[in-house]
Order: structure tokens, then sequence, then C-alpha cells
């Protein structure tokens, strides 16, 4: 039980170093001052409250059940393994931006996010797998993803914070924080560099890879 609530503090860290790194978007988000950061406002919103409704009974239940995601991220880098070589045999490639995002995509993003309530399951790795295969270009597909982590990351905390009490964080949690956030800020900006550069078909079997790796090691 502990370590699941270990996991949903920890991302507090990715949270405020996505809030950091993307800190003119989030902030042109909120003044709403157009049409497209109106939309995409409620976007966000729709987004984490639909993780809300499928990720919090998840989370009850893996508190107090054994269940692991190590099937649902086999099937993710499995998808994007498939996915690159697919786009690798075509001369197409995803080019949508957040200007394409629609309400369904919301309520579907919002259905998949609730699933990273699984352990084991990487919340940026399938909200990101799930726009490329929507059809959205790499670096679109991050920035997102990204953006995404930012609200639903505070909600699940306070959630958190209700369910179990207004508990202070020991060190431990404060330690592991502080990396999350450390080590998010780094890879925000190198993975939004290399998305820039590389392949959309070479950045799906790399991802897939990634996501199969921890099923090797627990294989070992």
């Amino acid at each position: 039980m502990e370590a699941v609530s270990l996991s949903v503090y920890i991302h507090l860290g990715t949270g405020l170093a996505a809030l950091v790194y993307f800190r003119r978007d989030v902030s042109e988000i909120l003044r709403r001052e157009t049409e497209q950061t109106r939309s995409m406002s409620l976007f966000l919103i729709v987004v984490t409250v639909a993780t809300g409704f499928i990720g919090l009974p998840i989370f009850l239940f893996v508190r107090t059940a054994s269940i692991f995601g190590e099937a649902l991220l086999g099937l993710t880098g499995i998808a994007l393994i498939s996915t690159g070589i697919f786009e690798r045999s075509t001369p197409r490639h995803g080019g949508r931006t957040t200007e394409d995002l629609s309400g369904g995509e919301a309520l579907l993003l919002g259905v998949v996010q609730g699933f990273s309530a699984v352990p084991g399951v990487s919340r940026s790795g399938i909200t990101t797998t799930t726009l490329l295969l929507r059809g959205f270009s790499a670096e679109n597909a991050l920035r997102i993803s990204f953006l995404l982590s930012i609200p639903v990351v505070y909600a699940s905390t306070i959630g958190l914070y209700v369910i179990e009490g207004t508990q202070p964080l020991g060190p431990p949690y404060l330690l592991a924080v502080v990396a999350s956030f450390v080590s998010a800020l780094l890879s925000m900006d190198l993975l939004l560099r290399v998305a820039r550069k590389v392949r959309f078909w070479s950045l799906c079997i790399v991802l897939g890879i990634l996501a199969l790796l921890p099923l090797v090691f627990i294989a070992l």
C-alpha cells in the first residue's frame, strides 16, 4: 500500500518539472485570452476528470490487491514497435498539432491516462503512445503528454491526501520528489530535442523497446 502511495507522491516532482518547463504555455492557458488557449484549458479539464473516473477506482483496488501493469506495459511496447515498422514502410508520418485535439481525444486520453494507476504502467509512455497512434507528430505527442501531467498530478495528490489524511511528507518522500523533479526536468528537454531530429518511426521503435526493457529485467 505504501509503495502505491509513494508512486503518486513521486509524480509531484514530475508535475512540478512540467510546470517549470512549460511555464509560458501554462500561463497562456490560464489566462484564456485566445480561442486556442480556451480550448486547451477545457481539453485539460476533460482529460483530468476522465482520468479521475478511471484512475481512482483502479488506485483504490490496487492498494489492497496484487495487480501489476507488466501486461499492459508489454502491449504498449509491442504497439509502438509495430507502429514504427508500419510507418517505416510508408511515406506518411504524424503531423497533427495541439490545434487538432478533439473532445473525443480528451476522453480517450483521460481513460488511457487513468490506467497509469496500475503499478508498472508509465503515464507518459501510455499517453505518448496514444497520441502517436492518433497521428500527432513526435514532438507534439511528447509536449501534450507533459502538459497533461500537470493537472492530473496535483489532482491525484490532493485526492490521496483526502483518502489518507494530511500527514506531512517524511524525508524519504521529499527526497523522491526532488529526484523525480530533477530527472524529469532534464529528460523533458532531451526528449523534445530528440523528437525534433529523429524520424517518427524510429522514435516509436525506441520508445517501444524502452517500454519492454522492464519486462526483460523482471524475467531475469
